[in-house]
């Protein structure tokens, strides 16, 4: 008999144990979940307040500041043309 309660109250101990660890794990959850709702209400508040068009520069002015920076570049103005659509339409997703 002493056997079996020694053996409950050790089971015990170590039942009160996991509810103060699960306790503990609860509330970090509860933190974790209120960071989450603040930054999604940050990243909201952002993205409302960034403009909604970029102003890119114009192709050929494009090209013109990439060969002053990489002189032996290959690109030409198509591919300045193409390098702002995908911009373009970067941003739309966003």
């Amino acid at each position: 008999m002493k056997a079996a309660n020694k053996q409950l109250a050790e089971w015990d101990a170590e039942l009160n144990q996991l509810h103060e660890r699960n306790g503990d794990l609860g509330l970090k959850v509860q933190m974790l979940e209120q960071e989450l709702k603040e930054a999604q209400r940050d990243r909201q508040t952002n993205k409302n307040s960034a403009p909604t068009v970029a102003e890119f520069p114009e192709p050929a002015d494009l090209l013109n500041q990439l060969k002053a920076r990489r002189k032996k570049s290959r690109a030409d103005l198509a591919d300045m043309e193409v390098v702002l659509e995908i911009l373009s339409y970067a941003q739309e997703q966003d």
